[in-house]
């Protein structure tokens, strides 16, 4: 009866899958929703880690059908998503993926949950980290080069002979002026250096600490 049960479940994961969506709003097509594959439809928002309040949802895109979920149907399937969302090793997914929790873990497992989410959530806070200042370096030499550019056009302007003294003057204080951004974008991008050595330091570390219980990523 068990095996019977999981095929059908996983019979229907395969017809309406791919026509579920994670918006909040039209939640299930048309066609799901008088296919009425409710033990499915719940099975893949535990497997998602979806609060209950989801068949709510559900129920307003099917309202235009005239279709109710099958709400025993729905627990059923989403019991048995839960199993599968509810483990250590995908509570590391999903806090290093910075996905949100809703709680939907059963007491008796949620603590095994939550211990791969922090650790999940440390990991992605480094990766975070390390992320944020390749984005500052890049950005940093980006205005770097730009300043350099229009530092090099100033200095060309001021080899035209025809400048009157206040044109000539404009154009060096411009020129300072761009010639200080570069050098504090050097500056920011040496700093961000820095950052990025010290987060890919921290990330080595937690790979070197995680691997052994969640794998590598």
């Amino acid at each position: 009866m068990r095996v019977h049960v999981v095929r059908s479940v996983v019979v229907g994961i395969l017809v309406v899958g791919a026509a579920l969506t994670v918006a909040a709003c039209a939640t299930l097509s048309e066609k799901d929703c008088l296919q009425g594959d409710w033990r499915a439809i719940g099975y893949i928002d535990g497997a998602d880690g979806r609060p209950m309040s989801r068949i709510e949802d559900h129920a307003k895109a099917c309202q235009k059908t005239g279709v109710t979920p099958d709400m025993s149907l729905y627990v059923q399937g989403r019991d048995q998503g839960l199993t599968r969302y509810c483990t250590e090793a995908n509570g590391f997914r999903v806090g290093r993926e910075g996905h949100s929790y809703a709680g939907v873990c059963p007491p008796p497992v949620e603590p095994e949950f939550l211990g791969g989410y922090a650790d999940g959530e440390r990991v992605h806070a480094a990766e975070s980290r390390l992320s944020s200042a390749r984005s500052d370096l890049s950005s940093a030499d980006a205005r770097a080069d730009k300043r350099a550019r229009q530092a090099d056009g100033v200095e060309d302007e001021l080899r035209n002979p025809k400048l009157t003294d206040e044109q000539t003057r404009e154009l060096r204080d411009r020129l300072q002026r761009l010639r200080r951004e570069r050098r504090e974008a050097i500056e920011d991008g040496r700093r961000a250096e820095f950052a990025i050595r010290d987060a890919e330091r921290e990330v080595d570390d937690l790979k070197a600490r995680f691997a052994p219980r969640y794998g590598w990523w």
